[in-house]
């Protein structure tokens, strides 16, 4: 049997060692390809996703949500997220995407005056009472700045056990009527969706961070 030959082992050493850089570098994720897929998968159109999330755009993503009431603070986090991101940052309003997923008591922040005017039950259930959204002005400045805005449909379904005046919360018909009411009196530029809990799942997959505004 022949012993090779000192003279190769280096040349073998080289491509030994070339070999195990280059499995180094597709474990971590460190081919640029990869990185560009992973970023094409993340923006691709799924099956079951609901129109909104076509909105997305922006590099910066966040959803903030909140079921209950919190003085809207989902809506104001979702301003103080802009305005801190240019004034700090120096990014725009369109490197960011910021989603605001209002579900359960906290919808009557997205209901617009005169839902809330001919139901004064609505202030009291959102602690602001007085017949008008204090929130209007705040919603109609987000979504032009590309804020995405939700209502959970359910939610919508179930207003009237929320908002009606107690006497009336147990007739059926009347709680039928005050959520058509309520879905056909929405802020301009809120979009509906069939479940929060899906939608924030979504959100998620898309790559929104969660943040929860209480409640």
């Amino acid at each position: 049997m022949t012993t090779p030959s000192p003279d190769h082992a280096p040349s073998r050493d080289r491509r030994s060692f070339l070999t195990r850089l280059a499995g180094l570098g597709a474990a971590l994720g460190l081919a640029t390809p990869r990185l560009a897929d992973a970023s094409t998968a993340l923006d691709a159109v799924r099956a079951g996703d609901d129109p909104w999330v076509a909105k997305l755009s922006g590099k910066h993503r966040v959803v903030f949500h909140s079921h209950m009431p919190t003085d809207g603070l989902a809506i104001r986090w979702a301003q103080t997220f802009l305005d801190t991101q240019k004034s700090t940052y120096g990014f725009t309003d369109r490197d960011s995407s910021v989603v605001v997923g209002l579900n359960g008591r906290s919808i009557g922040w997205l209901f617009n005056d005169a839902l809330w005017a001919k139901y004064p039950t609505i202030g009291e259930v959102m602690g602001a009472p007085g017949g008008k959204n204090p929130h209007t002005p705040l919603v109609a400045s987000l979504i032009p700045r590309g804020v995405i805005v939700l209502a959970c449909n359910n939610s919508l379904r179930a207003s009237g056990s929320r908002f009606l005046p107690v006497a009336q919360q147990g007739d059926a018909a009347a709680r039928t009527a005050f959520a058509e009411e309520a879905k056909a009196n929405l802020l301009p530029g809120v979009d509906v969706v069939p479940a929060m809990i899906v939608t924030l799942q979504q959100a998620q997959d898309r790559g929104c961070r969660y943040i929860y505004a209480g409640g």
